[in-house]
């Protein structure tokens, strides 16, 4: 579970966060050689080394100032004279940037402006405060402490099985591919950035945080530098003041920071390094000078000061690399822009793990429903599947649709809800086992790992199947699938046929599994890309605004009459066919060049256009370019896929009531199934759909209590179910709901306040996360009452859980594992008494 947070903290920071990390290592790699840069770009800039490498003498400190101060007439701040040519020289006189001065220290001569430095200032303002002064400096400080997390959590994520083993820490996979490859590439290399990252994190938070900036001062034995008062106020004598830096041995030849006081019973403040200096370039003496008489009141050397002292002093060269001489500055630039690389792929594994996913949904869809408790002849099946990224898991479902389309009785459980007694009541079972890694299991099947494989039970009457998925390009290829044979053989379980280990998507390896069920079953394969059961034309019934004047979305109700013969339970899926509004397919059919009226010959039918293409997918209008060929574009243009929505209503309801929330895009345009059903669509009108069968979200068979969860649009398959129970009888629930407003977002507030009255809820806890000060969320209401949870749960209540998996589902589980425990809540989930319907 630790685990499992960990990993959704992580990604949900990479695609947040991740954005301002990913600029900020874009522009910190920008400045890493700012001056090589704009010495290249200045030849003015650049003929101050030559002068130095000649040997030539800069001019005095008194004949700069006097020289540079008669083209200004604001007082000088700061002076700062770098005779070896390494940074530019400048003159701060108050006022800004408008007023520093640019010079030659060898002629005086001055710069009206060097060349590329107002775009350096523009990178170094992105890289600290994203061009947004003291919020953008808070929001890359905090962004920082986030790189922190970033750090800590991957590389306890991607902590091997075999650590001891340098590759798996340090060798990049090239040879793998797709998300194999991108994992790969995320894991190892931010291993090999790891310690640079850590150097960055803990000296950049230095200039974000003065509370980080002050301990680590009192860490690391330093003291906070705190001027001295003078005897009395003086006049700066620069002669006085040249002549005690000048008696420093190199320092002319070298680098003078001069920081004029504001008061004049102020020492003056010098930092100095002499141009023989072996440390580091920001590795300065700090001086303190009376600027009357430029006698030295003290005086604290870089090479004299302890370790924390010049961790202290050296701050920036530990953060910029300069600490390390060149190699530093290059290994800290290559890894500032690994954040770049980071962002990108960790958005990569995103999308693919979100694709992955909608393939398991319509692997779901494809099957018809599965009979747990059919009339067939024998002993039920077991399917059961442990996947990492959803393959195992659509490949076990498309094997039970070919079990049940040949007569069996078939049940389909994941392997993380088996455990010992299950097996040993089963007789056939087909097990689909993925490996995630080198030799891991995946996530899900953890707990099946750590809790069945680790104790001998006999299972003498079990005949089994299995079919592994792996990468041969690890070492332990299909390692879980082979520990979970291993056992299987090991407790006396009998192989209907030998294991099949597919590499990848081997499709010979997949071809002989077919094989094999073909022969236990007599029943060809169920196509991968079978249709699921045809949509219907449906009539829009009504539509009413739920929620007028709230802040968040519009929440339309949407009111369905189904075709006659059409079934659903509380719990079940309503999947929409949207189109495109009639206005975008008209401004696009414009912009191709295309009639409207026409009629084409398309997906097997002849129709018109205008109604083939509101069917699709659509370009922006004003990207569009001319069409010759209205079938064929038409044919490339991928179909839009059903949106799904929660039903809201009974079967005893007669109607299929939505609850959708009215979404727009950066376009500003309605959202394909939201503006589909909350505008576009004619009331009285068709619209396409069909249901599917959610049998996890079903009342539980014993009509227990219900304890229902839920957040916005959530309310939707909780209002199914309450429903569904007072049709039935079946009365005394829990429902602790949230939204924004008490005011605009009470979501059925009649009905909830007759069925409390009605004593069909027992009792009713709103979170409105909106009203006053404090945000109030569901997972809130259910942490204050956890001994009432307890004592629910203890009495035999189900959990139901439905709304917006991000934020209210994921805490919501946390309070119930912190609530009733790891094992406790396992339990109820193989029991059947926690069900979720979350998006």
């Amino acid at each position: 579970m630790f685990k499992n947070v960990l990993f959704q903290v992580h990604w949900f920071l990479g695609i947040t966060a991740g954005t301002v990390l990913a600029l900020m290592g874009l522009t910190g790699a920008t400045l890493s050689f700012e001056d090589e840069l704009l010495r290249a770009l200045n030849p003015g800039f650049a003929a101050v080394a030559t002068q130095h490498a000649d040997g030539q003498q800069a001019l005095p400190l008194s004949t700069l100032v006097d020289t540079l101060g008669a083209s200004s007439d604001t007082p000088l701040q700061r002076l700062r004279v770098d005779a070896t040519g390494q940074r530019p020289s400048v003159a701060r006189f108050e006022g800004g940037r408008d007023n520093w001065v640019y010079f030659d220290p060898y002629t005086g001569e001055s710069f009206s402006a060097l060349r590329g430095q107002a775009f350096f200032d523009f990178m170094e303002d992105l890289h600290r405060r994203l061009v947004a002064g003291e919020r953008g400096q808070l929001v890359t400080g905090i962004c920082t402490i986030f790189l922190l997390v970033f750090v800590l959590s991957g590389i306890y994520l991607r902590w091997p099985r075999q650590w001891w083993n340098w590759r798996s820490w340090f060798a990049v996979e090239w040879k793998h591919r797709g998300r194999s490859f991108l994992w790969s590439l995320h894991s190892v290399i931010g291993t090999w950035v790891l310690p640079v990252y850590l150097l960055i994190v803990l000296t950049g938070l230095w200039w974000s945080f003065d509370w980080y900036r002050d301990g680590l001062t009192r860490v690391l034995g330093g003291e906070r530098e705190t001027p001295a008062v003078l005897q009395g106020e003086g006049t700066l004598n620069l002669q006085r003041v040249q002549a005690t830096l000048y008696a420093l041995p190199g320092v002319r030849e070298g680098y003078i920071d001069l920081r004029l006081p504001a008061r004049g019973d102020r020492p003056l403040t010098v930092r100095v390094m002499s141009a023989t200096s072996t440390h580091h370039d920001r590795a300065h003496d700090v001086l303190q000078l009376d600027p009357s008489s430029g006698a030295l009141l003290e005086q604290r050397a870089y090479g004299s000061l302890d370790a924390g002292g010049k961790v202290l002093t050296s701050m920036f060269a530990l953060h910029s690399g300069s600490f390390f001489g060149l190699p530093g500055r290059l290994i800290v630039m290559l890894s500032s822009l690994m954040m770049v690389l980071f962002f990108v792929t960790g958005w990569m594994l995103y999308l693919d793990r979100r694709a992955k996913k909608r393939a398991v949904r319509a692997s779901r869809v494809d099957l018809p429903a599965l009979d747990v408790t059919g009339d067939a002849g024998g002993p039920a099946w077991l399917v059961s599947f442990a996947s990492q990224s959803g393959q195992a898991e659509q490949l076990a479902w498309r094997a039970a649709g070919q079990l049940q389309a040949a007569g069996m009785r078939v049940q389909v459980q994941p392997l993380a809800r088996l455990d010992v007694a299950t097996l040993q009541q089963t007789e056939r079972a087909l097990f689909v086992v993925s490996t995630f890694g080198d030799g891991e299991a995946p996530d899900s099947a953890r707990v099946f790992e750590r809790k069945v494989l680790a104790q001998a039970q006999a299972l003498p009457g079990l005949g089994y199947a299995m079919l592994a998925l792996g990468d041969r390009q690890y070492a332990r290829f299909c390692g879980f699938a082979r520990r979970v044979e291993t056992w299987l053989g090991e407790q006396g379980a009998a192989a209907l046929f030998p294991c099949v280990e597919v590499d990848g998507d081997d499709a010979r390896a997949l071809q002989r599994w077919q094989q094999h069920l073909v022969a236990l079953t007599g029943i060809e394969a169920l196509e991968a890309d079978a249709s699921p059961s045809a949509l219907q034309e449906w009539s829009l019934v009504e539509r009413v605004l739920l929620n007028p004047g709230s802040q968040g979305g519009a929440i339309w109700q949407i009111t369905l009459q189904p075709p006659p013969g059409t079934g659903w339970q509380a719990g079940d899926i309503l999947q929409v066919a949207p189109r495109e509004g009639d206005a975008h397919v008209q401004a696009v059919l414009h912009a191709a060049g295309v009639d409207a009226d026409a009629w084409v010959h398309v997906d097997g039918a002849t129709v018109r256009v205008d109604d083939a293409a509101a069917l699709r997918v659509l370009p922006d209008a004003t990207q569009v370019q001319a069409v010759h060929d209205a079938v064929h574009w038409l044919d490339e243009l991928p179909r839009l896929p059903p949106r799904e929505y929660s039903i809201a209503s009974c079967a005893a309801d007669g109607t299929v009531q939505l609850v959708v929330r009215l979404v727009y895009d950066a376009a500003g345009r309605a959202g394909l199934g939201s503006g589909w059903l909350a505008h576009h669509a004619p009331v009285a009108g068709p619209v396409h759909a069909r249901v599917r069968r959610n049998a996890g979200f079903h009342r539980h068979a014993d009509a227990p209590p219900m304890i229902l969860i839920g957040n916005g649009t959530g309310i939707a398959g909780l209002r199914s179910l309450l429903r569904e129970a007072h049709a039935a009888g079946h009365h005394g629930h829990w429902l602790l709901f949230g939204e924004r407003q008490q005011a605009c977002d009470a979501l059925y507030a009649d009905e909830l306040r007759d069925w409390q009255a009605q004593r069909h809820l027992s009792r009713v806890d709103l979170a409105w996360s909106r009203d006053g000060e404090t945000r109030l969320y569901v997972q809130d209401l259910l942490r204050a009452a956890s001994a009432e949870l307890r004592h629910w749960i203890a009495d035999g209540a189900c959990l139901y859980v439905c709304g917006s998996l991000q934020g209210m589902a994921q805490g919501v589980d946390d309070v119930l594992r912190e609530t009733l425990g790891e094992d406790a809540l396992d339990a109820l989930l193989a029991e059947g008494r926690y069900r979720r319907d979350v998006y």
